[in-house]
């Protein structure tokens, strides 16, 4: 997997991956001791979660993300990042090659499905 270089980004972003929101008819669910709780957001690196989850996880829990289409969940580990009003990110530790390129694939291909989704027709004038 490459990473990118910091003037590669847009807008200023410097965010190493780009982040999507999951589907609202195929959620990702990330199961924990405390119960299941859908994501708000996901990138090849970590995901946010509603702040109402917060206080439910510790950091480095090992966590069973599942993937919409997938049989199989993903055991992964979590470490705290940031925490905003409605939010907070954490980062997933300790992934293996293969585990990491299968949640860039589903990144990538929601990424497409939006900007076809929402990608206004071009208008002609006359």
């Amino acid at each position: 997997m490459t990473r990118l270089n910091k003037k590669n980004f847009v807008g200023g972003d410097r965010r190493q991956y780009y982040r999507v929101a999951p589907s609202v008819e195929e959620p990702i669910i990330l199961k924990t001791a405390s119960g299941a709780f859908p994501l708000v957001e996901i990138s090849c690196g970590g995901c946010r979660l509603p702040i109402a989850v917060y206080s439910k996880l510790s950091d480095h829990d090992f966590m069973e993300l599942c993937l919409p289409g997938k049989s199989a969940s993903f055991r992964v580990k979590v470490r705290f990042v940031s925490r905003g009003e409605k939010a907070f990110s954490v980062e997933f530790v300790g992934l293996d090659t293969a585990m990491r390129d299968e949640i860039c694939s589903y990144v990538k291909a929601r990424e497409i499905e939006l900007v076809r989704r929402f990608r206004a027709p071009a208008v002609m004038a006359s």
